[in-house]
């Protein structure tokens, strides 16, 4: 007799849907039955992403349906009430981490789940890599040794940090960052060495946010257990990455390296100081060889057949979620799931944030943005994007009236905080909410920009919302409607040609990137409507945009591995086309009431005065820090491509292209760039000096990047 699968709900359309829902994919004792979100877009767009029959906005209606488990991927300050829920239905919880806010709430947890008979697993997903399990098995039959000292660190940025959005639950209290990463480290510390004697935490580099939040940048931790010590490091500053765990013990010392999945065992083989490195080196790189390439060709196999292990946070989370499900089958949870070890996380945490002095207290969220001085005529689309931030205070500076629609009005309050300006809610593609945000407005600004995978994520939320909003400010009577497309949308390949505002788009757009396909697709809707309809439309094309708030690592100068490996895309000679981001602001206003200049086009660069070599050298020079560039040629960039988009299109991926070698050429911005038509039709009069480039592009960048 055929054992029923089990029907797996999951609770919240977030980013962390994808991964739990390719880890059940993968269990063929298990079927997701269920989405259920406050969003029903988010929940429908995650059904169909992976054939998910039932649909839900509410967790009641869900519980309903015949539901056996479901997984709890909400923001932690939920967590706890919506189990609650779940177990009180007599259904299986799964919770991400952190369990909850509250040890002896998630204690309580614990006692109901066993008063009812089911199941409540705590998702510490790196507890689970099988470098751990080895490390975990070398420490409990005693090849370690007894432990003398654990040391565990989570040295990794947050960029949460520098770029927002701020609305975020992880910066609302000064120790939510801590019960969001800190739960990492804390299950290995419990799991290696069980609850400690004795700590002493400390909290430092604090960084004041909008909406009067604060956050610690670095937490470190002392501790004792039995004759162990232990020390915990977090950091989540800019810098090299290092998420590790060190023990040493009294026959031999480990590195887990789980950022990697790799584990390096050392111990004394010889008495002998003269080959006793060069045994040790010998047998290091050979284990370390053989793991790479273990958890290489599992994740290259695993890419090709879509599977749940593509990489070492997928295959972390497949492993936490293959084992819960074990332990519900046979009755008997893996103690690193149980609902009491996460409890014990959770008390961890307590005790570490009592010991540094900070507090869960959350801050006060911004209700409203202050009184606006005047009724807005100007509405701004994208106005709280790294452009449009800009763009609200330089029209405020001129005494407009300005009024932002975003898609979340909490989001923008944090961004647009203490700024007279009206903040309206609603997406882009809603008829409604759009035709209530263009109420008693004159001008139009649409910065808005969308990201996808495939073209048809750009025509759904980039092509069909602009033309909506084309419509409807058509219907509204708008005196102007400003479009910022790109210079990417140019055939840039060619260091003979010069491009103006007049000078048409890639003839061969079709074979570009999606991006500029689809701006280009957008200004043509546009240039349509003006023509035929009378839309008053302008179009600005900024080039590479530099400043305070965009990263050092500028993917316009070349292709950034992380913050100080870059390729150039060729040889990183030519000038590029780089704008300042005041400037380009300064530029949109000038637009706002410039007579005469309906359906032209302004390119909005600078002169021709830094090189991607120019620009790395500065950045290194600012950071103190030499940066790694590589001259990379086009036809490797191109290659590599082929490479992979090969294998997309023999596994027939969703995301599959045809690589093009114009794309990339373009990427090197070899054209010359002519502004003249901008100066001097709009008055507009960028900073113009190498110095001034440097101070208040790249200098200020690098300042609040590392502030």
């Amino acid at each position: 007799m055929t054992t029923p699968r089990m029907r797996v709900g999951l609770l919240g359309a977030g980013y962390i849907l994808q991964a739990h829902a390719k880890a059940l994919q993968a269990l063929p004792e298990v079927e997701i039955a269920a989405v259920c979100d406050v969003s029903r877009g988010r929940a429908e767009a995650a059904a169909a992403s992976f054939g998910i029959p039932g649909v839900f906005t509410s967790l009641a209606e869900m519980l309903k349906s015949g539901i056996d488990a479901v997984h709890v991927l909400v923001p932690p300050q939920l967590h706890i009430d919506v189990t609650r829920q779940i177990l009180e239905a007599g259904v299986h919880a799964f919770v991400e981490k952190p369990m909850g806010l509250d040890a002896a709430a998630c204690a309580s947890l614990a006692d109901l789940a066993a008063a009812k008979g089911v199941k409540l697993g705590v998702n510490h997903n790196f507890l689970f890599l099988s470098s751990y399990e080895r490390l975990r098995t070398q420490v409990k039959d005693g090849t370690i040794g007894r432990l003398d000292h654990v040391a565990l660190r989570w040295l990794y940025p947050l960029g949460l940090i520098q770029f927002g959005p701020y609305n975020n639950w992880m910066l609302r209290a000064e120790a939510n960052l801590f019960y969001e990463l800190g739960p990492h480290l804390v299950a290995f510390l419990l799991d290696l060495v069980g609850p400690l004697d004795e700590l002493q935490a400390h909290a430092s580099l604090p960084i004041d946010l909008p909406g009067a939040q604060r956050v610690f940048r670095h937490w470190s931790l002392t501790g004792q257990k039995g004759g162990t010590g232990v020390s915990l490091e977090l950091s989540v500053q800019p810098g090299q990455a290092d998420r590790s765990v060190r023990v040493r013990g009294y026959a031999a010392s480990a590195e887990l390296d789980f950022d990697r999945d790799l584990l390096l065992v050392q111990e004394a083989r010889t008495n002998s100081a003269l080959f006793d490195g060069l045994g040790q080196g010998r047998r290091s790189s050979a284990s370390l060889r053989a793991q790479a390439w273990g958890n290489f060709q599992r994740q290259f196999i695993s890419t090709l057949k879509k599977g749940p292990q593509a990489n070492v946070f997928l295959d972390s989370i497949a492993r936490s979620v293959a084992a819960f499900y074990a332990g519900v089958r046979t009755g008997q949870l893996d103690e690193r799931l149980d609902g009491r070890f996460g409890a014990a996380v959770i008390r961890t945490c307590e005790h570490i944030a009592a010991s540094a002095g900070v507090t869960l207290t959350p801050r006060t969220q911004p209700a409203a943005s202050a009184a606006p001085a005047k009724p807005a005529t100007v509405l701004v689309i994208g106005g709280t994007g790294f452009i449009g931030k800009r763009l609200v205070r330089a029209l405020l500076a001129k005494g407009h009236g300005v009024r932002v629609l975003s898609r979340s009005k909490a989001s923008a309050l944090y961004e647009l905080e203490g700024l007279p300006v009206e903040v309206a809610e609603g997406a882009l593609d809603d008829v409604a909410a759009v035709g209530r945000a263009l109420q008693g407005i004159e001008v139009v600004y649409h910065l808005a920009k969308a990201v996808g995978q495939r073209w048809q994520d750009y025509v759904d939320n980039d092509q069909k919302p602009t033309r909506v909003l084309a419509e409807a400010a058509l219907a509204a009577k708008v005196k102007r409607f400003i479009y910022t497309g790109t210079i990417d949308s140019y055939d840039s390949a060619s260091p003979s040609t010069v491009i103006s505002g007049s000078t048409a788009l890639d003839p061969a757009i079709a074979s570009r990137n999606l991006y500029a396909r689809s701006k280009a697709a957008c200004e043509a809707l546009l240039l349509e409507m003006h023509r035929s309809k009378g839309l008053p439309l302008v179009i600005f094309r900024p080039a590479v945009v530099i400043g305070e708030g965009c990263p050092p690592a500028h993917w316009g100068v070349g292709m950034f591995h992380s913050d100080t490996r870059v390729q150039y895309w060729g040889d990183g000679q030519n000038k590029l086309p780089l704008v300042l981001v005041d400037d380009v602001a300064d530029a949109l206003v000038l637009g706002l009431d410039k007579p005469g200049i309906e359906g032209q086009s302004f390119l909005l660069t600078d002169a021709p005065l830094l090189s991607a070599r120019e620009y790395v050298d500065a950045v290194s020079t600012l950071t103190q820090t030499k940066l790694r560039a590589t001259p990379t040629p086009i036809w490797r960039f191109f290659l590599l491509d082929v490479a992979k988009e090969l294998v997309k299109n023999a596994i027939r991926h969703p995301n599959r292209k045809t690589p093009s070698h114009h794309d990339w050429a373009c990427r090197q911005l070899a054209a010359r760039f002519d502004n003249s038509h901008s100066r001097q039709v709009l008055g507009w009069q960028p900073v113009g000096t190498r110095e001034g480039l440097i101070e208040r592009g790249i200098a200020a960048s690098v300042r609040h990047y590392l502030r």
